[in-house]
């Protein structure tokens, strides 16, 4: 009996020792993982916002359509225009119920991207095409739901366009105006935000030229990109 007693004495003499030992050596492994796992996370969350800020750059000199009927925006139209570097352009414009898309005939006198930013050239001017020779497809009517968020969506972007030094020799130039603002992209890479904005840009151009067979398939590829826009800036913007 007396040595099942002194057995628990020595039980609870020795526990809480055991017990700081045990802490001096976890606790310390496991603040060390977390802060491993903070820093990974801290490190992903870096990324993402880099990823997020890469959007559009505003376009140096305003575009000067004047004379061209397909690139001329109705009041609250959005314009969009695609320049591939060795391609004919294409584009369309974008209301809040209907889509008309242009594209390119001729191999001379294309709306040219917009020139270098300030301080990378000297060159800052309107950006002036010579005569271009476009062929236009039939407007297709959009839900005004769909229209209305693809409208807005593109609008803001433009208005926040703050990005810089992305352009180059070839690739593909998207410009995109409404009213006198103007934003362009050039061949944005992969993940950034620039680049899903060209990837809603790309589904509306294809919805533009396309017939009412695949109006289902691309109005879900217009609302992904919309959808996976509006997460990003909820969950990242400024």
């Amino acid at each position: 009996m007396k040595a099942g007693i002194h057995a628990k004495r020595i039980l609870l003499m020795v526990a809480p020792l055991a017990l700081i030992l045990c802490a001096a050596v976890v606790v310390p492994a496991a603040l060390e993982r977390w802060e491993d796992r903070r820093e990974r996370l801290d490190a992903i969350q870096a990324e993402r916002v880099a990823l997020y800020r890469a959007r559009l750059e505003p376009c140096p000199g305003q575009v000067d359509s004047t004379g061209i009927k397909e690139l001329a925006l109705r009041p609250g139209e959005v314009g969009v225009d695609v320049f591939p570097a060795f391609a004919a352009p294409e584009g369309f414009r974008l209301s809040h119920a209907s889509l008309s898309g242009h594209a390119g005939v001729s191999a001379a006198g294309y709306l040219p991207p917009p020139p270098p930013p300030p301080g990378r050239a000297e060159v800052n001017q309107a950006i002036k095409p010579l005569a271009p020779t476009y062929k236009t497809f039939p407007p297709v009517v959009l839900p005004q739901a769909l229209g209305t968020h693809a409208l807005e969506t593109l609008k803001a972007e433009i208005d926040h366009a703050d990005a810089a030094g992305s352009m180059g020799l070839d690739g593909i130039t998207y410009i995109l105006r409404y009213d006198d603002k103007c934003a362009f992209a050039w061949s944005p890479a992969p993940g950034t935000r620039a680049y899903k904005i060209v990837g809603l840009v790309n589904a509306l151009d294809s919805l533009s030229k396309e017939d009412a067979r695949k109006a289902t398939a691309l109005h879900a590829d217009v609302s992904r990109w919309i959808a996976e826009l509006e997460s990003d800036t909820r969950e990242l913007a400024d």
